[in-house]
This record gives C-alpha cells, sequence and structure tokens, in this order.
C-alpha cells in the first residue's frame, strides 16, 4: 500500500508585512521550509526551530523559511487585530515578510498534510506544488533536526 501524498492546500494568505500570497504556488523557494502553526501557544515550539531554519537557509540555496499561523476563518474579522499585535511583537522586517497568515478552514490544511489533529506544529518542506517531501510533528528534537538536515540534502 503506498503512502498518501501529503499537500500543502492552496490558500489566500499574508504576510505580516502586507504581501498577498496564494500558496503554495507564490512561496518564493525552490523548496519551502514552513512552520505551520494552530494555536498561539504553538509559538514557543515554532521558536525551537528557527535557529535551524537560518541555518537550512543559508546552507541550500533556493530554500526559503516561513512560519504560517494557520487560523480558522471565523477569525477573519479581526484579522487586522490580530495580525497587527503579531507584528507589533515582530521588529524584524525579514521575520515579518516570511509570517504569513493564513485565515482558512483549519480542517482542510490538517487533513491534506495528513495530522491526525492540531495539537502540535507540523514543520514541513514542500515545493510550489505543495508536495510535502517532510514532515515533523512539534518541538524541535535533535532527531528531527538531523532528519531534516538529511532530507534536505537528498
Amino acid at each position: 500500500m503506498s503512502e498518501k501524498i501529503r499537500l500543502l492546500p492552496a490558500v489566500d494568505a499574508r504576510a505580516l508585512d502586507g504581501t498577498e500570497y496564494r500558496l503554495p504556488s507564490e512561496l518564493g523557494g525552490e523548496r519551502n521550509l514552513i512552520a505551520v502553526a494552530f494555536e498561539r501557544h504553538h509559538q514557543d515550539d515554532v521558536d525551537s526551530w528557527l535557529g535551524d531554519f537560518a541555518e537550512l537557509e543559508d546552507e541550500h540555496p533556493g530554500l526559503i523559511t516561513y512560519e504560517m499561523p494557520t487560523i480558522s476563518r471565523r477569525f477573519g474579522p479581526a484579522r487586522r487585530v490580530i495580525d497587527g499585535k503579531m507584528a507589533s511583537a515582530i521588529p524584524d522586517p525579514k521575520t515579518r515578510a516570511r509570517t504569513i497568515t493564513s485565515y482558512t478552514d483549519v480542517n482542510r490544511v490538517r487533513d491534506s498534510l495528513g495530522l491526525p489533529d492540531t495539537s502540535e506544529i507540523a514543520v514541513i518542506v514542500c515545493d510550489r506544488n505543495g508536495v510535502v517531501s517532510w514532515l515533523a510533528r512539534g518541538k524541535r528534537s535533535d532527531d528531527a533536526a538531523a532528519e531534516l538536515r538529511a532530507a534536505l540534502a537528498d
């Protein structure tokens, strides 16, 4: 039995610098390393990966890293406030440009990525077609970081 292909589904998103995106086709890298978060309290888990993200982006031309807060579309009317609070907490313009919020059907994203639930972040590597070549869940671990490095070396 073959494993189901995991995909980052098509979603509309906006970076905290105001740039609009249609994901995954408008992602900037040939390969894209994305921390997909579903809850506010996931930020610490996302932050645990950011050192690796910076190193890997330097080591792999064509790789671009992103944070993708994935928020239920029911919060869409509060987007200006929510995104504004996130942007004000991020002083670095590059980080604001790489933090892309999507107010969407969270279950569709979860299902497309093959996640059992949204209790943990998903860290993915995908191309501009959304095809996921690597996925881990949760806070950074040495084993997961080593797996990610090996996946990017292929």
